[in-house]
């Protein structure tokens, strides 16, 4: 967890750095000033007013922030539905209990002795409610967009990694090294593949076409055969290319990567190699998408085996990305391992 979480409640920010606090209280007196200025029917009014509902908001903002503080220091990882409903009830409470303070100590000039209003109170329990789901509708989905952005740059990141990996990048090269002479043509396509990889994990954006995906997943594949050699690699792809959404947006890197993973865990470590399925399939409303590769021998290596990080990750994006819309489903049986997910068209 990063720094700028820690003593967060839920999906709130840190609300409780000075930083924040000032921002909360400029926020508090721009909604006072508003209040103010929209109930004012003549303008000497206004100054009365203004002194009053930034008083009342500033008062109810800062202690709603010091109790929402002292509960994230206490109640630690709590679910969006319970945050919602305590910074709701700790919004009420606090609005109910500064609204009789207002009607108790706040006059209009010539008033005297306490009188209940009905309408005030339920005036300002309204707004407080209306601002608190304003306000918690905007922390949610900025935690959702950066929770997406983290997993995307992680993605990215490890992508990268995999591909510095010196297994692939010193064999790639040895490879194209080899190629040159013997066939120069092969060896040129092949540094351009190994080029457009490396740019693609570089690519900042947060949606690719379908099409992209392929082509990415088809030029990583090319330098697997000529590093594993045809014979040990046999790619199967089972799509119509004629009914394939392929301009349909996808997060990126969501296929290469689990190719990726069933060869180096499923093919590279038999000493015969073996098929790889990939199948795409236009499933109206989703694409439906699985990856089958044959398990690796009893005797392989245990991190050859794989570790299931890569799966974890793959399904974190997916339902940040699309929340109960995708799944990704492991299917194992004694010969074959399946990863297959499908995600909904946007």
């Amino acid at each position: 967890m990063s720094q700028s979480r820690t003593n967060t409640l839920g999906y709130l920010p840190n609300i409780c750095s000075p930083q924040a606090l000032l921002r909360v209280v400029i926020a508090a007196l721009i909604l006072g000033a508003v209040l103010a200025i929209s109930v004012a029917s003549e303008l000497k009014q206004l100054p009365w007013l203004l002194g009053s509902h930034t008083l009342f908001t500033v008062w109810v903002v800062l202690i709603g922030v010091f109790v929402i503080c002292l509960l994230s220091r206490t109640m630690g990882d709590v679910s969006s539905k319970k945050t919602t409903a305590i910074v709701m009830g700790v919004s009420i409470v606090l609005t109910i209990i500064a609204s009789f303070i207002g009607m108790a100590v706040i006059k209009a000039p010539g008033e005297e002795g306490f009188s209940f209003d009905g309408l005030f109170l339920f005036k300002n329990i309204l707004i407080s409610v209306v601002a608190s789901a304003v306000l918690l509708r905007y922390f949610f989905i900025h935690r959702r967009w950066q929770d997406t952005v983290e997993a995307d740059t992680s993605a990215k990141y490890d992508a990268l990694q995999s591909r510095m990996r010196p297994h692939f990048l010193f064999n790639s090269l040895n490879t194209v090294a080899h190629l040159v002479h013997k066939d120069p043509n092969r060896a040129e396509e092949a540094i351009l593949d190994l080029a457009d990889i490396m740019r693609t994990t570089l690519d900042k954006r947060t949606r690719i076409t379908l099409q992209e995906e392929v082509d990415l997943t088809l030029r990583y594949l090319r330098m697997e055969s000529l590093r594993l050699g045809k014979r040990r690699l046999t790619v199967l792809w089972d799509m119509d290319k004629n009914t394939l959404p392929f301009n349909m947006n996808i997060l990126p890197l969501i296929l290469q990567p689990v190719v990726e993973n069933a060869i180096y865990h499923g093919i590279q470590p038999r000493k015969d190699g073996g098929t790889l399925s990939i199948g795409l399939y236009d499933a109206g409303d989703h694409l439906k998408v699985s990856v089958t590769n044959p398990l690796p021998p009893a005797d392989a290596n245990p991190h050859q085996k794989g570790n299931h990080i890569a799966q974890e990750n793959m399904k974190n994006r997916l339902k940040l990305a699309y929340g109960e819309r995708a799944n990704l489903q492991i299917l194992k049986t004694d010969q074959q391992y399946c990863v297959s997910f499908s995600i909904p068209k946007e």
